[in-house]
């Protein structure tokens, strides 16, 4: 990033009585980092006035400028907070800059957490939500964005519209691993995966799954909550998987379905014992090994453990 009109410290009068820190030979001997001098002088300004913790507007100041030239330097960014409270600003403003310097960097962790802080403290949500939201349209797979999103709602409330939020965010883009964890996410927060939440979601998921079948994202979702399903449910999973069968081949089946498959008849022989279960996990793997190759030593590495036990 750049900011123009930067001015030189050493020509300011209001800065003459700083003495600019800047590295030592020692400190850059080992590797030296190329910068420019405008750099090298923000940052020997900023080692000064933080060497002597100086509370004042030039210093907020100075912090404006080294965020321009490094927006993921924590220690500028924990210096301003300081500031900020010790003078007193408005932290309504600070949130103003705040959404500036995302829409410029909005994949800088530091940017999201100083705006979690300046919500934090001034305790009002108003208008988070809608800014987020404007966040992703541009990126609906921001890591940073999507963690904001989950403090945001967990801390004041919010989870009214956020089921329909990552089924709106899923519409548009199925493959969003992001919007089918905050989906998680949510139920697992609010409702709970009872037995008729997982009906809903293992049908919905089923929905996806027919439109896309190779899409991981929806197979993970679907893995994730087979944790809560009880036996019958396993089952209504494995005829689904069985149905996603297209063909004669070993092939017209996604690898995805196969994978539940083994973990469906592996548990069942495991449980019941029973020989026919076991043969089913093992001509999965052989299956397995010849519509995915690459991956052929950890098919027969599965094969072999069902085999053995």
């Amino acid at each position: 990033m750049s900011k123009e009109n930067f001015a030189s410290y050493a020509d300011s009068s209001e800065w003459a009585d700083i003495q600019p820190v800047y590295s030592s030979e020692a400190e850059t001997a080992i590797l030296k980092i190329t910068c420019t001098a405008r750099f090298s002088e923000v940052f020997a300004y900023f080692r000064a006035l933080t060497n002597k913790a100086e509370v004042s507007d030039r210093a907020l100041l100075l912090t404006e400028d080294a965020i321009y030239l490094n927006p993921a330097n924590y220690s500028v960014w924990y210096y301003r907070r300081f500031l900020l409270k010790e003078l007193g600003r408005d932290y309504r403003e600070e949130l103003k800059f705040c959404s500036t310097m995302i829409k410029e960097t909005p994949k800088n962790y530091q940017l999201w957490h100083h705006r979690m802080v300046l919500i934090e403290t001034l305790k009002d949500p108003t208008d988070e939500l809608d800014f987020n939201c404007s966040i992703l349209h541009e990126d609906n797979k921001n890591y940073h964005a999507w963690q904001y999103r989950c403090w945001l709602v967990s801390e004041f409330n919010l989870w009214d519209d956020e089921l329909d939020y990552s089924e709106r965010m899923i519409c548009n883009d199925v493959r969003n691993n992001s919007a089918w964890n905050y989906r998680y996410f949510v139920i697992n927060s609010t409702t709970g995966f009872t037995e008729a939440v997982l009906d809903k979601e293992m049908q919905s998921c089923f929905r996806w799954i027919k439109l896309v079948p190779n899409n991981e994202s929806a197979w993970n979702y679907l893995s994730g909550i087979m944790v809560f399903v009880t036996a019958g449910g396993r089952n209504v999973v494995a005829e689904f998987c069985k149905s996603m069968q297209e063909g004669p081949e070993p092939i017209d089946m996604p690898c995805n379905a196969l994978l539940f498959l083994y973990d469906y008849w592996a548990e069942k022989f495991e449980d019941e014992k029973e020989m026919s279960d076991k043969e089913s996990a093992v001509e999965v793997c052989n299956k397995l090994k010849t519509i995915d190759p690459m991956r052929n030593n950890y098919y027969t590495f599965m094969k072999s453990a069902v085999e053995q036990s």
